[in-house]
């Protein structure tokens, strides 16, 4: 079986790191937020707009940012991942549309995510296109969260997982997880 992962926000807590730089420049900016809308702006909290772009500045600038990422998956299911990534029975991509930041490539620095929480090296492919390079791969299986990525993805016909979060709750899909371990267990993996 060949399955593709997305990474933040399903293996990592990106949108926790965000807040947190966020109300480290902000203080009036709260970290416990649910993030109910893509544009951070438009759901955090005493965020404006110019408030989000410096964040983004100091993201870009943070040297391999990718790596200090916390984990958004259950220790437990990035042990059964790890499980999956060593027995090699199914190919698993990781397919990630990150921009660059100082430091290490977008793809070193996810490969040095994956091998530092997971004990595994996992198969990185930086891409927006991801419907497309899913389509060539032959991935049979996709979990995602952005919107503008999930519906690629279904226009390419890819099985796809939406990993359950507010600001993707307007897309109308029954395929809908909750966590890694959901999915795993959702394709029988």
């Amino acid at each position: 079986m060949r399955v593709m992962i997305d990474m933040d926000d399903i293996l990592t807590n990106f949108n926790l790191a965000f807040l947190e730089i966020a109300h480290d420049l902000f203080e009036e900016v709260p970290v416990n937020v649910e993030v109910k809308l893509w544009d951070f702006w438009k759901s955090v909290p005493n965020l404006t707009l110019e408030k989000e772009e410096k964040v983004w500045e100091v993201i870009r600038n943070t040297h391999n940012f990718y790596e200090i990422l916390p984990a958004y998956a259950s220790d437990e299911d990035l042990k059964r991942l790890a499980r999956l990534l060593r027995q090699g029975e199914h190919e698993i991509y990781f397919i990630t549309s990150r921009f660059p930041t100082r430091g290490r490539s977008v793809q070193a620095q996810s490969q040095r995510w994956l091998l530092e929480k997971i004990g595994e090296p996992g198969s990185v492919i930086v891409s927006s296109r991801k419907g497309e390079i899913c389509q060539a791969l032959g991935i049979e299986y996709a979990v995602d969260d952005a919107p503008h990525h999930i519906e690629n993805l279904l226009d390419h016909g890819i099985a796809t997982y939406i990993m359950d979060w507010p600001y993707n709750r307007h897309i109308d899909h029954r395929l809908r997880v909750k966590n890694l371990g959901e999915f795993l267990d959702s394709i029988m993996i």
